[in-house]
């Protein structure tokens, strides 16, 4: 019974245009209440707004901390308006995450304190994507094992036309991504389309289970969730 774009409820890496000084990489263009009201009309039952955080080595640990209490507050007080007065959220819960970066040495670029306040956690690798097959593997399986981790955003780092996969012992990260009971994303994003629908068929012999969605940072790119769940298809994803 393959996943078909009906089954899809929701859209949990989405970008918005959250204030932050110092972003660790491009914010989205459009507001939550406007891709909340995009997702009634997808039919959804809730969004996960998944911002990048500030900037390692540019904020403070403290600023970080701040910056995610804040917007965390921000989130909440969406949803309290949601449940009483707010029309335009009415209907849709959002969720409160953040996608963080892998760091060289599997270290996450958000402190465990902030990412404790979370609905859930993205961590993905956004630097040093040509590194050696054991770094890369090491990274990922370092981030799987941290327990305010949840998904692994675009795992093969790959960018069609523009670069490669990235050399990882796959058996060993799906692995241990079973045995943690962590999430694979299948990134709906046309360029990148990752995980690919090969090593979809191979994580599912691991008992991987997985994401689907679609790194919008603007409404229109909400509506990339079809190309998602065609490399899910073709991966034999259920």
């Amino acid at each position: 019974d393959l996943v078909k774009i009906q089954h899809i409820k929701g859209d949990l890496h989405l970008h918005c245009n959250y204030p932050i000084k110092n972003p660790s990489h491009g914010p989205g263009a459009d507001s939550i209440e406007e891709m909340v009201e995009k997702a009634k009309k997808l039919g959804y039952e809730f969004v996960g707004i998944s911002d990048h955080p500030p900037g390692h080595g540019v904020s403070s640990k403290n600023e970080i901390i701040s910056w995610v209490e804040k917007r965390t507050k921000f989130i909440q007080k969406i949803n309290e308006q949601s449940s009483s007065t707010n029309k335009s959220t009415k209907g849709i819960r959002v969720l409160n995450g953040l996608e963080i970066d892998i760091l060289g040495d599997g270290s996450l670029s958000v402190p465990d304190e902030a990412l404790e306040s979370l609905d859930y956690c993205i961590a993905g690798i956004h630097s040093g994507h040509r590194g050696s097959k054991d770094v890369i593997t090491n990274r990922l399986i370092k981030a799987l094992q941290n327990p305010h981790v949840d998904i692994i955003s675009h795992p093969t780092n790959r960018l069609l036309n523009e670069r490669e996969s990235s050399e990882a012992d796959w058996e060993e990260i799906f692995n241990v991504a079973a045995e943690n009971k962590k999430l694979l994303e299948i990134n709906g994003y046309p360029n990148r389309l990752d995980l690919r629908d090969d090593l979809v068929r191979e994580a599912k012999k691991f008992g991987v289970k997985f994401v689907i969605d679609t790194d919008a940072h603007e409404v229109s790119q909400m509506d990339n969730m079809l190309f998602g769940v065609s490399v899910a298809r073709r991966g034999w994803a259920e």
